[in-house]
């Protein structure tokens, strides 16, 4: 990560930070701890206006959220963010959102891949609650770009756990056609960072695989 990103990352995590110091962080609020998130980082870029913006901010405030999601609740997994993997072309801007990694500089293992994709399905302009379309992985754009992601672990990392990690899952259309052809596959669990249960099955199927590397 250069310069210019860790700082803009920080910016937006510390405001999303300050979130669950006002209305804390348990199971039970993770949607309500994401919509206000969103909402706090719209107002402090000026997302209403800033379209261009928008897409990037709301990126980086879900990966926030996702990261202090993980340190709240599940403390024992320790995500390591933006790892570069060339065997699987993924650099440059291209690194992977997130990994779990086991051992030391010579023996370092790739124990899962996270991928994070969310955003917003509504903004607070002048007071009124705006719609936006297709969030998470509802667009199939996203799908298609995770996907090839996971392919890519695959090929260069076999063994290695993938997941993708979404504010939004789709219930219909190809965008969940897709995401039911890789499910079981190459991607090993697609997990709505609301819904606990779902969270504590990727956690539960990487604790396996890291007790299994002892």
């Amino acid at each position: 990560m250069d310069l210019a990103s860790y700082v803009k990352s920080t910016s937006t995590e510390s405001l999303v930070r300050k979130v669950v110091d006002r209305i804390g962080l348990s199971e039970n609020n993770l949607r309500d701890f994401l919509n206000v998130a969103f909402e706090e980082v719209s107002a402090a870029y000026d997302l209403c206006r800033d379209y261009q913006a928008r897409a990037a901010k709301f990126g980086e405030a879900f990966e926030a959220c996702f990261k202090i999601i993980m340190e709240k609740l599940f403390s024992d997994i320790q995500l390591t963010p933006d790892v570069s993997l060339p065997k699987a072309c993924m650099v440059m801007g291209g690194e992977a959102d997130f990994a779990v990694i086991s051992g030391g500089m010579l023996d370092r293992k790739i124990v899962a891949v996270i991928e994070a994709k969310g955003a917003a399905d509504h903004i607070i302009c002048n007071g009124k609650r705006v719609k936006l379309p297709r969030p998470g992985m509802l667009r199939t754009d996203t799908v298609k770009k995770a996907i090839c992601n996971a392919y890519q672990i695959s090929r260069a990392y076999p063994d290695t756990l993938f997941f993708i990690v979404t504010s939004h899952k789709p219930t219909g259309g190809n965008a969940k056609c897709m995401c039911d052809l890789a499910e079981g596959d190459i991607v090993d669990k697609i997990v709505d960072v609301t819904n606990y249960v779902e969270l504590e099955e990727m956690v539960n199927m990487i604790r396996k695989r890291l007790s299994e590397l002892g």
